[in-house]
């Protein structure tokens, strides 16, 4: 039945009892709203709070939530990220709202410390701004004890959570969540009523289902002893081919981010490696620089065989290396 803007109750009932908890997020239903897909989640909260603001975001970041804060933020602030994730610069203190990936960085994969995450949660206090965690490729563990989201240390109602279940499911299933303060879930609500009524009611339930029945912490099972093969596969074959061009995921993930030689332009090398049957995504789209470096590219791996994957890495250290 179409209940005109509200989501399937069994399936709240799974992000609220099964998926949240397992990375430390308590919630109350009326504080769950789903969406189509994380990119839906961060529209939403863009078009309702960014007017006139300034929001931080990492550089590099994800390129489609910037095109989204472009839209709406008044500024965006670049901050830099290192091996422990997000920095804590004096550029934070300018920012009304900061947008992170905490568990796995996008691109460069790097989870943030939990020194950082407290220093972050710290700075937000004090300054007041408010932190949009993208729970970006949570599921995807498989390398050590993965550290629980950085809503799980809000005591304050600082973080608003957005999460997606297309990584694991599939992408083009379309759904995600977010988790906020009941009022702004009512706003966001009434603006995805607008939007699109609401996600499909027969998605909603047929995912509610997978999950009440335990087939989708099977498929994560599974998915993660197949990306942990292809991981450290890849992560052998760099190592072999293209020394000190990347370090290994923290926790696990679906990329590599490889720095190439200065000088290096990726986006030729992107052509170069396709007429050869190797794909590789240019760096330069996740810098808000400009100029943009152009000697970094992400290295996927979620649905390449495992025994293609050496082949392929020795076939592109060669083109890296004729420059």
């Amino acid at each position: 039945p179409d209940h005109f803007d509200s989501d399937d109750p069994l399936l709240i009932e799974q992000l609220h009892t099964r998926l949240l908890p397992r990375r430390g997020v308590w919630a109350e239903p009326e504080e769950i709203l789903v969406t189509v897909g994380a990119q839906h989640a961060l529209y939403l909260l863009a078009s309702l709070l960014l007017s006139g603001k300034t929001i931080g975001m990492e550089e590099p970041g994800y390129p489609d939530a910037r095109n989204i804060f472009e839209l709406h933020a008044a500024q965006i602030v670049p901050l830099p990220v290192d091996a422990q994730g997000l920095q804590m610069g004096t550029a934070l203190d300018a920012c009304d709202y900061v947008y992170v990936t905490p568990s796995h960085q996008s691109p460069t994969t790097v989870t943030l410390s939990l020194e950082r995450r407290q220093a972050l949660l710290e700075r937000a206090r004090q300054r007041g701004f408010v932190i949009i965690e993208d729970d970006y490729e949570s599921e995807t563990n498989y390398a050590g004890q993965p550290i629980p989201a950085l809503k799980s240390l809000d005591n304050e109602g600082r973080v608003i959570y957005v999460g997606s279940l297309s990584k694991t499911l599939a992408p083009g299933l379309r759904l995600g969540y977010m988790v906020g303060a009941e009022d702004l879930i009512y706003e966001a609500r009434s603006l995805r009523r607008l939007m699109l009524r609401h996600p499909p009611a027969n998605n909603e339930r047929a995912i509610a289902l997978f999950l009440a029945r335990g087939h989708h912490d099977s498929l994560v099972r599974r998915l993660n002893h197949a990306f942990g093969l292809r991981c450290r596969t890849l992560g052998d074959a760099l190592n072999h081919y293209l020394p000190e061009s990347s370090r290994p995921p923290t926790f696990g993930g679906t990329s590599y981010w490889v720095h190439a030689p200065l000088g290096l332009d990726c986006r030729r090398l992107q052509r170069e490696a396709a007429s050869q049957g190797i794909l590789i995504e240019p760096g330069d789209v996740f810098f808000q620089a400009d100029p943009a470096p152009l000697n970094y590219f992400r290295l996927g791996f979620s649905a390449i065989p495992v025994d293609r994957i050496d082949e392929g890495i020795k076939r592109l250290a060669a083109l890296v290396q004729a420059g």
